[in-house]
């Protein structure tokens, strides 16, 4: 065993915003196809699949049906290749476990399907041993007892306890046989960006845990990077929002060839490869930018072809009554813009809904998604935002 292909957060859906329902899960299957492909030519033996495979858990079956077909048909190629494949489960709010047991059942030759920490039985050559540690949330521990009435800071800390514990008891004795786990999961080492404060109250990785294993293969976090001693994030092979407007794309190929066992990761080369994913593109304009378009003066957008691109922009308001945003839209489609998400004002805050009005009379999500606006938060934050705290609230229920 040499190479390892390290891959995660495809998150295939449909309704990401684009000029069809279908438009960006057609851009997921051919990034996707092309991780394949460069995984075939770069002669990979093994590839980790670190979870979120689906954007949503809980879709229609006609759906569901066309999202598992196509992750299917993405492992059944590297398993035409001769590549095993070891897949692990994601955050349950993206990945349904029904999803990956279907799979399971359909025994891909050389795919193994795990959704409960445990140690896998591929690679088959053994050269490497994997440890699988499966995404979970507050849900995951909030059915057992130990956990029943502990206030917030004393569940966390019990969660972060407990997957110490279950990484200690996978670390088994490898017998000079370097041990990788493949996990999906915050790692409190790891740069976050704005997620930082959204996942503070998930289940964390820590770098005690991490320094068991001789490399830790993350998905999670939509930020590749090397994190601490040992640990990586993949990242996502295709951007989704916003959010990763400035996130490079792609994955990792980890090679051991020529592993060190004196000493953990010695001797293991990693390669970050960048996919041709789809790019997004935020305009800012002020009064000045507004004027000149308003003249007739902004005529070049070639930097948003093929791109999804959104127009922030704020203005007088003698300018914003003489600014048609419609034409807007169409020159930048006739430059060649893949979607126009929106065209939108930045508003003052005067302008915003009074803070009282945030709290008074809405249920507690609409009270937060007003306040998400007046603060002027990027949809893909908004959207993160309110799903964990909905998330947070059936816990609680």
């Amino acid at each position: 065993m040499t190479k390892i292909a390290h891959v995660a957060d495809a998150h295939w859906g449909f309704n990401y915003p684009g000029p069809t329902p279908g438009a960006r899960f057609a851009d997921i299957t051919r990034t996707m196809d092309w991780v394949a492909t460069r995984i075939i030519d770069e002669q990979c033996d093994l590839v980790l699949f670190a979870g979120d495979a689906f954007k949503d858990a809980r879709v229609f079956i006609d759906r569901a049906t066309e999202e598992i077909q196509a992750f299917v048909a993405w492992l059944r190629r590297l398993s035409n290749a001769g590549i095993e494949v070891i897949v692990i489960s994601g955050t349950p709010s993206h990945d349904a476990i029904s999803a990956y047991h279907l799979i399971r059942e359909m025994q891909i030759p050389g795919v193994e399907v795990v959704t409960e920490p445990q140690i896998a039985a591929l690679p088959s050559d053994g050269d490497v041993i994997v440890a699988c540690l499966p995404g979970m949330n507050r849900s995951s521990f909030a059915t057992d007892p130990r956990y029943t009435g502990l206030p917030p800071h004393e569940f966390h800390a019990k969660m972060t306890e407990d997957i110490t514990v279950i990484c200690s008891d996978m670390r088994e004795d490898s017998g000079g046989v370097p041990v990788i786990l493949m996990s999906h999961l915050s790692y409190n080492l790891a740069d976050l960006g704005f997620e930082d404060a959204l996942l503070q109250n998930e289940p964390i990785l820590t770098d005690e845990a991490a320094r068991m294993f001789d490399l830790v293969a993350l998905g999670h976090i939509h930020r590749p990077q090397r994190a601490g001693r040992n640990v990586y994030y993949c990242g996502a092979p295709e951007r989704h929002s916003f959010g990763d407007e400035h996130t490079i794309p792609g994955f990792w190929i980890h090679d051991f060839d020529g592993l060190n066992l004196s000493g953990p990761i010695e001797g293991v080369t990693s390669q970050f490869i960048e996919t041709p994913a789809r790019r997004f593109r935020t305009i800012d304009w002020c009064d000045m930018d507004i004027a000149a378009w308003l003249d007739g003066q902004v005529d070049d957008f070639a930097h948003v072809r093929d791109t999804i691109v959104r127009v922030r922009y704020s203005c007088s308001e003698e300018l914003q009554k003489r600014f048609d945003r419609r034409s807007l839209e169409r020159a930048l489609y006739d430059a060649g813009a893949f979607f126009v998400a929106e065209i939108r004002a930045e508003v003052e805050r005067s302008e915003r809904i009074r803070d009282t009005e945030v709290t008074e009379g809405l249920t507690p999500l609409a009270a937060l998604a007003a306040w998400a606006n007046n603060e002027g938060l990027a949809e893909a934050e908004s959207a993160e935002l309110l799903a964990i705290t909905e998330e947070l609230m059936g816990v609680l229920s």
